[in-house]
């Protein structure tokens, strides 16, 4: 029973959070408002349910940039199911 627990304690040290950044370089502009959505994905990533659709967001004005990374409920959520649900936040800034 104490590995059990000595186990689960370690979990959250295993996991790691990522980002990644991509800015729109050849558009110009300033950055505006910032919207977050949840991209829901399976097996570890590699399958996308949804996708992000930056002309709904921000409409004709574009994207200023667009950032994805994982949080503490995204890393759970991947545990909890072993990796078959991967959830990601994406985090789309518009172009003022």
């Amino acid at each position: 029973m104490s590995k059990l627990k000595f186990l689960i304690c370690l979990f959250p040290l295993l996991a790691g959070c990522y980002k990644a950044t991509f800015v729109n370089a050849g558009g110009g502009g300033s950055p505006g408002k910032t919207e977050t959505i949840w991209v829901n994905t399976l097996l570890w990533g590699l399958v996308s349910l949804n996708t992000v659709d930056v002309k709904a967001v921000c409409g004709d004005a574009g994207a200023f940039k667009l950032q994805t990374n994982t949080n503490l409920w995204s890393m759970l959520l991947n545990g909890v199911t072993a990796g078959i649900y991967s959830p990601v936040m994406a985090h789309v800034t518009c172009k003022s």
